[in-house]
């Protein structure tokens, strides 16, 4: 729970100001470079994630690694993170910025799982069907897990639409438990 506030509350206020100076967008890129740049460097997550290194080594770190790559306001931004204690909640914030940039676009994002990868018909399909059903634009990633059988189950936001073979087989399993004979 304090996870999900820390990081909405940090988010929020980049987004506040982002959307002040009219830069959404280019903040949004920049936190994905961020956040991509210490997931692929094992060097910079031991310096970043350490609480024994001192701040203001970190702060140098980051204005070396990122300087040159990202706006003075995310530079700040991450300064802040840091002054705080706040670094090791970076993807959740990011994550939540992303949400929000997504709701000003109309944008909502989809995860669907299939048992097999889907041909290129059905998933237009689906994009076009999910997105008559949220009125919004729809950007769906797809995961493939043999696991439930068959079916699809789709993430859309906070909801879970479960239409996988696995999941009516423990419906079904379910029901011939509560079953009462004679």
């Amino acid at each position: 729970m304090l996870k999900g506030a820390v990081a909405a509350r940090y988010a929020q206020a980049l987004f506040d100001v982002a959307r002040d100076t009219n830069t959404i967008t280019e903040t949004e890129n920049e936190l994905r470079g961020v956040l991509q740049t210490v997931k692929d460097s094992r060097e910079l997550q031991q310096v970043l994630y350490n609480p024994q290194v001192p701040v203001d080594l970190k702060k140098e770190v980051i204005k070396e690694v990122f300087g040159a790559h990202v706006s003075k306001k995310t530079l700040n931004f991450l300064c802040v993170i840091l002054d705080r204690r706040r670094e090791v909640y970076l993807k959740d914030i990011v994550a939540h910025y992303i949400a929000l940039a997504d709701e000003t676009r109309n944008v909502i994002q989809a995860e669907v799982t299939s048992a097999v990868e889907l041909p290129t018909a059905h998933k237009e399909d689906l994009m076009s069907i999910l997105s008559r059903m949220t009125g919004k634009e729809i950007r769906i990633s797809y995961h493939v897990d043999p696991e439930i059988v068959g079916g699809l189950v789709v993430r859309l936001g906070d909801r879970i639409i479960d239409a996988s073979i696995k999941r009516q087989l423990e419906r079904l399993r379910d029901s011939i438990r509560e079953t009462k004979v004679g």
